[in-house]
């Protein structure tokens, strides 16, 4: 999702007359690609030099860990100015709330803002993008989010911890309905058909023809690293603890389906585990 997210922000930058954006990754081997695609653009050898180049500055962390080991460096390096961090991974909501404390105590903002989208939409900058954080921050930043990234952004409030349950809770109720559809022999493309027609929404169109299909390639969508856990962890962290049986049992079968496929497929591979409770093949 980073790079047409990226490619997105250089575009918005060259377009209405802004620096040359800086971007640092961890794996660097692929920056002679990116520059090669992108002429206006500034890689940088160490994340630190981002922030001398920028005063907004993007995230997109695989986890919790990675994503504390990058801001411990990006807040060492704020000095006097002020820098805005616009972080897109998928975290615990403790995660992000430490994040935000750790950028205050350093004079820097901090906004969760997970997007929603496969990464075709990030690529036609149609995106949704969630926001929580500090109100004025958000205001500063929605005129570059829509339209360099989003078609629309959705302010969810002050608070920067949130969860992707319903998409999740979505997926599990998918498999669960397609492991009945394959056990009795109902033709999958067909049920995928009127899925479409009767739900056409993103998440039922797109999980649904990944089960329907059974691909289930973590460039896709949400990925096992960013799972369950840390929408199961969203009401303790802030002190209650909520009942979700649904994602519970989807934790469960994303168990499983890491066991059997890896870690490189998206939340769509649960379904793999319910095809085998049904007695049939985890594969189609």
């Amino acid at each position: 999702m980073g790079r047409p997210i990226f490619t997105n922000l250089v575009n918005y930058a060259a377009t209405n007359g802004l620096p040359a954006p800086c971007a640092w990754n961890i794996d660097q081997s692929s920056y002679r690609e990116i520059q090669s695609d992108l002429k206006e653009v500034h890689l940088a050898g160490e994340v630190e030099e981002v922030i001398k180049r920028s005063n907004v500055v993007f995230t997109c962390l695989l986890n919790d860990e990675v994503a504390e080991k990058v801001y411990q460096k990006l807040y060492t390096a704020v000095g006097s100015e002020k820098v805005i961090f616009v972080d897109q991974s998928s975290l615990r909501p403790k995660t992000s709330r430490r994040l935000e404390k750790a950028a205050h105590a350093v004079g820097a903002s901090y906004l969760a803002a997970p997007v929603f989208g496969r990464p075709n939409a990030a690529k036609a900058a149609t995106l949704v993008q969630i926001l929580g954080g500090e109100p004025e921050v958000k205001e500063l930043v929605k005129p570059i989010l829509v339209p360099a990234i989003a078609t629309r952004t959705v302010d969810a409030g002050n608070e920067v911890a949130k969860g992707n349950s319903l998409i999740l809770g979505i997926v599990e109720m998918l498999a669960e309905t397609y492991a009945v559809a394959d056990t009795i022999g109902f033709d999958a493309k067909v049920y995928q058909s009127f899925i479409r027609d009767f739900l056409p929404v993103y998440p039922y169109i797109a999980y649904g023809d990944n089960i329907s299909t059974g691909s289930f390639k973590g460039a896709g969508g949400f990925r096992l690293e960013a799972d369950a856990r840390n929408i199961l962890s969203l009401g303790e962290d802030f002190g209650k603890r909520v009942s979700m049986p649904t994602i519970e049992l989807a934790k469960k079968h994303l168990v499983r389906a890491e066991e059997l496929c890896g870690e490189d497929v998206d939340w769509s591979a649960l379904a793999v585990a319910l095809r085998e409770q049904a007695g049939l093949a985890p594969f189609r």
